[in-house]
C-alpha cells in the first residue's frame, strides 16, 4: 500500500513516520529545496515543541471540541517521549514551553528526517503537487508534470502564514475540490499596525503591559505580557496573544480598538496614591523627568502630552484633578487599530479547513474515503507558545497511525 503526502512540515513528517512504521510505502512531496523550513523559523530559531501545560482551551475551532481527540491520545508528555525517542532531548523554558536541550530548531528536523529515511521514507523536493484527482480507488497525484498514483493521500500543506518560507493557498485549493469547505481565513499571532502617529515616537520602548480589545465596544480579550511599541504599531507576546480576535474583527468589517493599561499591577486608586507619594520627590523637576521615575522616558513626554497636561512644567504644580488624569491615561491608553502585519508577519493562519468533514479520531475526509487532512491547514489554530506545533505533531501522529491500521 502506498502514501502519498503533500508537504514536508511537521504534520507531515510525523505523518510519514506513523505510516512507515506500519509498512507502507511512503512518498513525500515538498515545493521547497529544504523539507521542515518553517519548523526552522519556530522559536526564534529554538523550535518550542510543545507546552507542559497544554489544554483544549489554548486553541480556536469553529467546532472547538475537535482537538480533544488529538489531545487524549498525543499529550505533551508523549510528544516529549517521542522526540527522546529519535534522539532529542527536551527541556522547559518560561511559561511550560518546552524547547530542544540544544535549543537549535535544525536539529529537531534533522532527528525526524532522518528517522523517515530509517524507516524508508521517500522525499522528494522541488516536486510541486499541482492537482490531486480519484482514479477509481487510488489519488493521482500530479507532480512536476508527472503523474503518481497511491492508496492513500494525506494533505499537510500547511496555511497561508509565512509566504517566504513557500505557505501557499495549494491545500485549501485541493480541499474544496473535493467538496470540502473552507472556514475564512486571517492572520493569528500577527503585530498590529496602528494609526496614531505619535506611536512612531515610541518605536524601541518594550513594557510589561495588558492589552484589552474592544470590537463594536465590547471587550472581547485581554492578555498581559510584553508590549513593544514599533514604528508602524505594536507587537510583543501580550499582543500576538490578542492578535486572532482583532483579525478576525478586521476582516469582518468591525470596528475595533485596544486599550493598553502600562501598569497593570496596580489598580487606578493604588496608582493615584502612588503618584500622590511621589510629589514629595518632585522638587526641581519637571513632570516628564518625574514621570521617568515610574515608565520609560520615551512614554513621560507621551503620556504628559496624551493627558493634556504639557502646560504643566513643573511635578510639583500637579494638583489632584491632574493625578487623577495621569493615572487614569497610564491604565488606559486607546489605540485604533487600522490592520495587522497580515500573513507576512503571522506565525499561524486562524481558518482553512472546515473541520466538521473530518474525522477528529482519524483525521480522515468523511467526504472522501482515504484523503486525509493534517495540521495547520485545518481550521485549528493555537495560542502561542508551542500550541501549533504540538497540534500538528499530534494530527500527522493520529493520521499517519490510522492509516498505518488499514494497511492491508
Amino acid at each position: 500500500m502506498r502514501l502519498g503526502i503533500v508537504g514536508a512540515g511537521a504534520s507531515g513528517l510525523f505523518a510519514a513516520m506513523e505510516a512507515a512504521k506500519a509498512g507502507l510505502h511512503v512518498s513525500v512531496f515538498e515545493k521547497n529545496p529544504k523539507v521542515g523550513r518553517k519548523i526552522l523559523a519556530t522559536g526564534n530559531g529554538r523550535c518550542n515543541i510543545t507546552n507542559r501545560t497544554i489544554s483544549a482551551s489554548n486553541y480556536h475551532s469553529q467546532k472547538p471540541s475537535f482537538t480533544n481527540a488529538t489531545l487524549s491520545r498525543f499529550s505533551s508528555a508523549k510528544c516529549v517521549e517521542y522526540f527522546r525517542e529519535i534522539g532529542l532531548e527536551v527541556v522547559e523554558g518560561e511559561n511550560g514551553r518546552l524547547y530542544p536541550m540544544n535549543q537549535q530548531s535544525s536539529s529537531v528536523v534533522d532527528m525526524l528526517v532522518h528517522e523517515c529515511k530509517r524507516l524508508g521514507v521517500a522525499f522528494f523536493v522541488q516536486s510541486e503537487v499541482s492537482h490531486i484527482e480519484k482514479v477509481g480507488h487510488q489519488f493521482s497525484l500530479h507532480v512536476n508534470n508527472e503523474k503518481k498514483l497511491f492508496d492513500f493521500c494525506l494533505i499537510a500543506t500547511g496555511g497561508l502564514a509565512m509566504p517566504t518560507l513557500g505557505s501557499s493557498e495549494s491545500g485549501y485549493k485541493f480541499a474544496t475540490f473535493f467538496g470540502h469547505k473552507l472556514i475564512l481565513t486571517h492572520p493569528s499571532l500577527v503585530q498590529l499596525v496602528c494609526d496614531d502617529k505619535a506611536i512612531k515616537e515610541l518605536s524601541g520602548v518594550k513594557i510589561e503591559g495588558s492589552i484589552e480589545v474592544f470590537v463594536d465596544g465590547k471587550s472581547r480579550k485581554c492578555a498581559l505580557g510584553d508590549i513593544l511599541f514599533t514604528s508602524y504599531g505594536i507587537s510583543g507576546s501580550a499582543v500576538l496573544e490578542v492578535s486572532r480576535e482583532v483579525a478576525h474583527a478586521l476582516t469582518c468589517k468591525e470596528k475595533t480598538f485596544v486599550m493598553l493599561d502600562l501598569i497593570p499591577h496596580f489598580s487606578k486608586d493604588q496608582l493615584e496614591s502612588l503618584l500622590q507619594k511621589r510629589l514629595q520627590y518632585a522638587v526641581d523637576k519637571s513632570l516628564t523627568f518625574w514621570l521617568e521615575g515610574l515608565v520609560n522616558k520615551k512614554l513621560a513626554p507621551f503620556i504628559v502630552s496624551l493627558a493634556g497636561l504639557k502646560h504643566i512644567l513643573k511635578a510639583s504644580a500637579l494638583e489632584i484633578k491632574e493625578i487623577k488624569k495621569l493615572a487614569l491615561t497610564l491604565k488606559s491608553i486607546k489605540l485604533h487599530v487600522e490592520g495587522t502585519k497580515g500573513f507576512g508577519s503571522a506565525e499561524v493562519t486562524a481558518g482553512g479547513v472546515d473541520v466538521s468533514d473530518i474525522d477528529p479520531q482519524t483525521f480522515e475526509s468523511k467526504i472522501v474515503k482515504n484523503l486525509y487532512f493534517t495540521g495547520e491547514v485545518l481550521d485549528v489554530d493555537g495560542d502561542c507558545g508551542g500550541y501549533n506545533l504540538h497540534f500538528a505533531w499530534g494530527s500527522g501522529y493520529i493520521a499517519g497511525n490510522e492509516i498505518g491500521k488499514r494497511k492491508k
